[in-house]
């Protein structure tokens, strides 16, 4: 019987070749779609997994003066070694700070020196909480004294080669000062997805480490540094664990909280959550957004149901070429039953089919998905297991969605109406391919609107004024306790033709100012301070970004004020926070304290807003206090339009003052465009299922077209015998189906504009959605299944009614 099915089943495939392949084509991009998306999403959620139950991160959300809020990934010092020590569900606690928080790294290797990112001060517990694949080296003690290293396996081949690194003597300076450290262990970090996978590893009881986070011991509330992991034990409750930290943290901090203003929470979080979670100013890598995953899986979805689509209109509209079979096989004795199995069974072989072209079609594709993700997937012995897992639930899955509405209404035909050649479309089945094409087209157009709309959205991004000028500016990173370089730096770079001004500061724009202060005005108390967020800069840093002054004067170097702490610049929401105006602002003094320090800001000058992080973020009260020249970062407005040139002018200065550290430089405006990664991300995934989107759903209208189109030949023949014209045919067989596009057309404006609007929400500015997008999305579509059913209305129009007509 299986035999029979089968042969019947490449029969019909096989008189129907037009629907046969829209089909097959359909289902096989869609699988092809879905398994590349399935398998990312899949990589993503399979993060930390390997470190088991039970393993948790301390974090932080503080509520500032005013209601703001933060939410920290990190917490204070402090709060490990306490937990550990006096919470009894605690089995293990281990802190990890970056070592990059105070400036670049490098690492010294014979005469080769090389900046480092991603390295890691740990306590050694860490290893007992997160697991690591140690390859060389003693895996139970990775770090058995202060001076110990683990290198990742990348850096270990790179300064070693082939050689055991084990034993070796390697210098690296950090912000804590440079050190020679013995590797002790080689880790792989490709052997488990992890979201910390630093590229070295040294002990916080390193003298320098140690000494500051012996600085920072009793500071419970501030110097939110520390990345705090904890091991719960096996029967512990996190809930009760996390009262308890919480509880604990009150004890010792609240006189703290109270002084400054704050309200600081403990919270814990599952570390197999940190990955997919952007909720956290994150300080222990780079994730994915939640959102973004979920996006992914709605396109896969989507997609596959827009081809089940197609197979379930094109299986019901040819039912009337089917009727007479069904009806003889009832005679004969099969059931409805077995008829469903039949039924079901061909599209179990069309889906199978579909699911081997699907696999070559995701191999030849996945180097371009690769392009539109960070974390490119592989076909390999790794996840072979998974890909025939998803091969197989897609398979039965499809199969059963596809053909089972199809299955139901074919083997619901009696025979004793089919065989006297009666049967006619039944109105649900054409009702349902209707609403099923309306579907498609909803699902088509929500997606050009969305091109459309992320489209704005990104042209707004890189047209607005930022409140300074991104191009033409090149920043060089100062390394650790490079910046006592950078006056002479400054003075020898601004000798360069090709160089108009240099600056420095902490931060640059792109970057999210942690250091943060609560200020007043005279006469008032710290009760109405208000929150600014500090940079300190020098005094070429607002000329060298090309920030607008509105009131007061630049910075000078050669002018002193020792009756204040320091002379700042506020930018114009500061100014309006505090109630004055740009100009009333210039001369005003500003308090503050911080524990029992005191301070006084002299305020010389008032530059307009700048998006100092990027336009997700409303812009915040900020102030820039002129330091003595002792800056993180350089900004060197240059011609850039020569960029070799000025580059090898920058490089040969830093070279001849500092030639034992790596040249590095980037430019302003990339370092901007990288805040949108993400959502340049999501834009080209939607573009590019957007087009596959409408692909599948017009290969199913055409195909209907064709239907509608042989159904109604003699129907066309008579009407032309009777005088009607081309462009009454054209007309008449495109009507229905142009309707429906249209009916969809007004169904999906609604749902993208509130599509569009939860997407744009994450956005502090943005563009104003327009009428005319939703038009222009609609009239796209509508031209599209024009053009798609044209051929077809036009070879129908032409149709010579005495071929049509002569078998009557």
């Amino acid at each position: 019987m299986l035999k029979n099915y089968f042969k019947i089943a490449l029969r019909n495939m096989v008189r129907n070749k037009l629907f046969t392949v829209i089909n097959i084509l359909g289902l096989s991009v869609s699988i092809a779609c879905c398994l590349l998306l399935f398998l990312y999403v899949s990589e993503q959620l399979g993060y930390d997994k390997q470190h088991g139950e039970n393993v948790y991160r301390v974090t932080a959300d503080i509520t500032q003066k005013g209601g703001s809020t933060l939410q920290l990934a990190s917490c204070s010092v402090p709060v490990a070694p306490a937990v550990e020590e006096q919470i009894p569900e605690v089995e293990t606690a281990a802190r990890v700070l970056t070592t990059e928080v105070f400036g670049k790294d490098i690492i010294y290797q014979k005469d080769d020196s090389y900046y480092i990112q991603g390295g890691a001060a740990v306590d050694s517990s860490i290893f007992k909480i997160l697991k690591y694949d140690i390859i060389a080296g003693n895996a139970d003690e990775p770090l058995p004294h202060a001076n110990a290293l683990v290198l990742e396996k990348e850096w270990s081949e790179k300064l070693f080669g082939s050689e055991n690194a084990i034993g070796k003597l390697v210098k690296i300076s950090t912000g804590m000062g440079v050190s020679e450290y013995e590797v002790t262990a080689v880790y792989d970090k490709d052997s488990y997805k992890t979201h910390l996978s630093p590229s070295f590893i040294i002990s916080l009881s390193n003298a320098g480490w140690h000494e500051f986070i012996e600085s920072l011991s009793s500071q419970w509330v501030t110097n939110n540094l520390a990345i705090t992991y904890i091991k719960l034990k096996n029967d512990a409750s996190s809930e009760t664990v996390v009262d308890k930290i919480d509880q604990l943290f009150r004890t010792n901090g609240a006189e703290d909280m109270k002084a400054y203003g704050m309200d600081k929470k403990m919270a814990l979080q599952p570390v197999n959550d940190i990955h997919t979670n952007d909720l956290f100013f994150e300080t222990g890598g780079k994730g994915v957004s939640l959102t973004f995953i979920n996006v992914l899986i709605a396109i896969g979805i989507l997609i596959l149901t827009l081809a089940c689509v197609n197979y379930i209109n094109l299986s019901t509209a040819q039912a009337s070429n089917r009727a007479l079979e069904v009806g003889v096989r009832k005679v004969m004795g099969i059931s409805s039953r077995g008829l469903i199995g039949q039924f079901l069974g061909e599209s179990f072989i069309v889906v199978l089919i579909s699911l081997i072209i699907s696999f070559c079609l995701a191999s030849l594709t996945l180097p371009i998905f690769n392009q539109l993700v960070d974390q490119p997937i592989a076909f390999n012995a790794k996840n072979t297991i998974q890909i025939i897992e998803y091969m197989v639930i897609f398979l039965f899955v499809t199969a059963f969605v596809a053909g089972i509405y199809p299955a139901f209404y074919l083997s619901s035909f009696k025979p004793t109406v089919v065989l006297k050649g009666k049967n006619k479309d039944k109105g649900s089945a054409a009702l349902l391919r209707k609403v099923l094409v309306v579907g498609q087209f909803v699902i088509s157009i929500v997606l050009i609107s969305a091109i459309l709309v992320i489209s704005d959205q990104v042209d707004f991004i890189k047209n607005k004024d930022l409140g300074f000028q991104p191009s033409s500016k090149l920043i060089i990173p100062l390394a650790n306790d490079l910046d006592k370089k950078a006056p002479l730096l400054k003075d020898r770079f601004k000798m360069l033709a090709e160089v108009s001004e240099v600056g420095g500061g902490n931060y640059i724009p792109g970057e999210y100012i942690f250091s943060d202060l609560f200020l007043y005005k005279q006469g008032e108390s710290v009760n109405e301070a208000v929150h600014l967020y500090q940079n300190w800069v020098d005094a070429n840093y607002v000329k060298a970004l090309d920030m607008k002054l509105i009131a007061g004067k630049h910075f000078r170097a050669d002018i002193k004020d020792d009756s204040v702490s320091a002379r700042v610049i506020l930018n114009r929401e500061a100014v309006s926070q505090f109630g004055f105006t740009p100009e009333q602002a210039v001369g005003q003094t500003l308090y503050g304290q911080w524990g029992n320090v005191e301070y006084n800001y002299r305020i010389v000058g008032v530059i307009d807003d700048i998006n100092q992080t990027s336009l997700h973020k409303n812009i915040e009260p900020t102030m820039l206090l002129c330091g003595d020249g002792e800056v993180g970062q350089l900004v060197v407005k240059a011609d850039i339009q020569n960029y070799s040139k000025t580059m090898a002018g920058l490089e040969s200065i830093w070279k001849e003052i500092i030639p034992d550290t790596p040249f590095e430089a980037f430019t302003l405006n990339d370092h901007i465009i990288k805040q949108y990664h993400s959502d340049f991300k999501t834009f080209n995934l939607i573009k590019y299922f957007a087009f596959i989107s409408i692909f599948i759903s017009c290969m199913g209208l055409y195909a209907l077209s064709v239907f509608v189109a042989e159904r109604r030949f003699k129907e066309i023949g008579v009407r032309k015998v009777l005088g009607a014209n081309i462009k009454d045919i054209l007309v008449m067989v495109s009507k229905d189906l142009s309707l429906l596009v249209i009916v969809a057309f007004i169904v999906s404006v609604p749902i993208s504009i509130y599509v569009m609007n939860i997407w744009l929400s994450g956005f502090a500015y943005k563009v104003d959605q327009q009428p005319v997008t939703y038009v222009i999305a609609g009239f796209a579509t509508i031209m599209i299944a024009w053009l798609t059913i044209g051929y077809q209305s036009v070879k129908a129009a032409r149709t010579n009614p005495v071929d049509v007509l002569k078998d009557e």
